[in-house]
């Protein structure tokens, strides 16, 4: 096992995720393929890319102690290069993966990655979310819906709103001050359909700085 997967396995333990040889070998060669297409085409940023295992595979997995319901439908909205969505796959294969991306590149590279790691029950969904949501398509087809930095609080709520069941959850991964954020998210009506908050610190020094995971459960 070369040093990065070692640093990925320890990391993940301490988030309480544990990685077997066939996960270890799925980072491995996601990894390997994102590096490079990178080299080729803006998937992630230069800053980032020596940083993969702790910046984008370990910050994606720190979700995944919040998805408990087997063979959970789950949404990720605007996952660029396929985080978090990708990384909580290979650790909970029995999800129901969908990706919501606009950058046809970044598409590109997930239809390629999702073959590569012949991941299952998987799916790209090259579309902006003011179109999705125009129609009934996926309105209420998600257990969970998951976003990462790609959209503000404010913003990301009323998909939450579109996407969840009833019952379902929006887990959003946020940096350590997103106090001003989430005020605003619980203005303006947005919250009539989330009924709890739960906010979470991971703490862990593989991440730098602490993180937050809030989470808002749709009512039922």
């Amino acid at each position: 096992m070369n040093s990065d997967m070692l640093l990925l396995q320890q990391g993940a333990r301490l988030l309480g995720v544990e990685l077997g040889e066939k996960e270890i070998a799925l980072f491995d060669l996601y990894q390997s393929e994102l590096l490079k297409w990178n080299a080729k085409t803006n998937l992630i940023s230069e800053k980032t890319a020596g940083e993969i295992v702790t910046r984008h595979f370990l910050d994606s997995l720190s979700a995944a102690p919040f998805i408990t319901k087997p063979q959970s439908r789950l949404i990720d909205i605007g996952c660029g290069a396929g985080f978090p969505g990708i990384p909580l796959k290979i650790v909970l294969p029995s999800i129901q993966l969908s990706l919501l991306e606009t950058n046809r590149k970044k598409v590109s590279f997930l239809k390629h990655i999702i073959r590569s790691l012949n991941l299952d029950q998987t799916q790209t969904l090259h579309d902006r979310t003011e179109n999705v949501v125009r129609t009934e398509t996926w309105k209420e087809k998600f257990d969970v819906v998951i976003s990462r930095a790609a959209l503000k609080l404010p913003d990301l709520l009323p998909l939450g709103d579109y996407f969840l069941a009833p019952d379902g959850l929006l887990i959003t991964l946020k940096g350590p001050d997103v106090s001003a954020e989430l005020d605003a998210a619980l203005t303006g009506g947005n919250e009539s359909k989330i009924y709890q908050v739960f906010q979470y610190d991971i703490i862990m020094p593989l991440l730098g700085p602490p993180r937050k995971i809030i989470i808002f459960q749709k009512a039922k």
